[in-house]
């Protein structure tokens, strides 16, 4: 009889949280840069107003896609690099568009080494271009002082802290005395108070950090610039990462002409720096962007998405997100990450007056391009403590910790989560 009686609820709940659904429209929207990079590079460009805005309401103007912003925006760095290399080598590529666009760019060289692991080999590379099957930590096919210049563009915030520090270290290998890392990636101090996250990100670094696990690697930096300004740096205020919100006293073109010199700001951060004759200290390069993934890690784990419309109450262990009797739907959701293989518990807080036969909220754990969760549970009683234990086989992508409502009866969930690694 129960079983019977839950099939509508679940059904209910189920089409609500379906993977397929929101955590493809998430994914959608979060896409990084390089993800975009082909369309992008083929698409036409885009006419503004005049007053440098962009409406999405307006017919004869197209919205701005935000990627297209950056991709081209980084472009434009990109042409300003050190002239001159013959021998540039690039960390993280997505594919033959990439080499393409970097030619466009910044010029043809003699040799362009890619570094890439996770994405196949592409057809039609031009006869410059040598790709190699690797992740950025390991050159171990690339000799030592052989380059003049190495690119990580939009790659550093993929990867594990001993991947972070592994790279860093390569670089200031294979560069000659005199040659240049460039380097780019999303600011954390705006990707966590825009509460951004992308599926495939573990943590973002800042501009002081960067430069300072670049020095500890032996180089000296030259420049820093940022892209896309997201600060008011006079009030403090936080500007919307889509340029196609209202921003009421800000234009497109103010933001990305006064990001340049205000990288701590900006969305993006581009830093360069020339490899010195002073020997790396790897064991504190790699120390740092330990203790540096240690204190980050856990901001990561609640970048949690409250849909819009939902009541937040406070209180002394922070915001409970208020559910009401008879809604259906998601309450919380996020905060779309990748974990490493290995053991894990997720615990959820969730307080209501009421226990009844059917359950009042369920709990689960999905991926990204994966069709059914990884683990679930029904909630039926209140002030409760969700657990629920999973083990991944493999790294894996665009992980959510999520609870909706049943409709069963009113509840809250506290806005955060208890995520327990390697547990026995």
């Amino acid at each position: 009889m129960l079983r019977s009686a839950l099939k509508p609820v679940t059904h209910a709940i189920r089409s609500v949280m379906g993977t397929n659904g929101l955590a493809q429209r998430v994914s959608d929207l979060e896409l990084t840069v390089r993800q975009f990079g082909a369309a992008i590079h083929a698409s036409p460009t885009l006419s503004l107003p005049a007053d440098g805005t962009a409406s999405a309401t307006t017919t004869s103007t197209p919205s701005l896609d935000v990627n297209y912003l950056l991709h081209n925006s980084r472009g434009a760095l990109l042409r300003g690099m050190p002239s001159g290399a013959q021998r540039l080598l690039s960390a993280g590529c997505a594919g033959k568009w990439y080499f393409d666009w970097v030619e466009e760019t910044y010029g043809r060289v003699a040799e362009h080494l890619g570094i890439e692991y996770y994405m196949p080999k592409p057809e039609g590379l031009a006869d410059n271009v040598t790709w190699i099957t690797n992740t950025a930590s390991d050159m171990s096919a690339v000799k030592s002082a052989s380059c003049d210049l190495v690119f990580s563009g939009q790659n550093l915030e993929h990867l594990w802290p001993e991947e972070v520090s592994g790279f860093i270290l390569e670089a200031a290998r294979v560069l000659r005395s005199g040659g240049h890392l460039v380097v780019d990636s999303p600011n954390r101090l705006l990707t966590a108070p825009l509460n951004w996250s992308h599926p495939e990100h573990t943590i973002e670094l800042t501009i002081e950090e960067v430069t300072a696990l670049m020095r500890l690697a032996g180089f000296e930096i030259t420049a820093a610039y940022g892209i896309w300004l997201c600060r008011d740096s006079r009030t403090g205020e936080v500007l919307p990462f889509d340029p196609n919100q209202p921003t009421p006293g800000w234009s497109i073109i103010e933001r990305l002409i006064i990001a340049r010199d205000r990288p701590d700001d900006s969305f993006i951060w581009w830093v360069e720096g020339v490899r010195s004759d002073r020997t790396p200290d790897a064991a504190a390069t790699h120390s740092m962007m330990a203790d540096l993934f240690r204190s980050h890690w856990p901001e990561r784990v609640q970048r949690l998405v409250v849909p819009a419309g939902r009541e937040l109450r406070q209180s002394s262990e922070g915001e409970w997100i208020e559910a009401c009797a008879g809604e259906v739907g998601i309450v919380m959701h996020g905060p779309y990450m990748p974990l490493r293989a290995g053991r894990y518990r997720v615990t959820w807080q969730i307080q209501s007056p009421a226990s009844t036969e059917l359950p009042i909220a369920i709990c689960d754990v999905v991926a990204l391009g994966l069709a059914e969760p990884i683990a679930f549970q029904e909630v039926h009683t209140g002030d409760s403590r969700i657990s629920l234990e999973i083990e991944l086989p493999d790294t894996t992508f665009g992980l959510e910790f999520r609870c909706a409502s049943t409709g069963g009866a009113a509840f809250a969930v506290l806005r955060k989560i208890e995520l327990e690694e390697h547990i026995a």
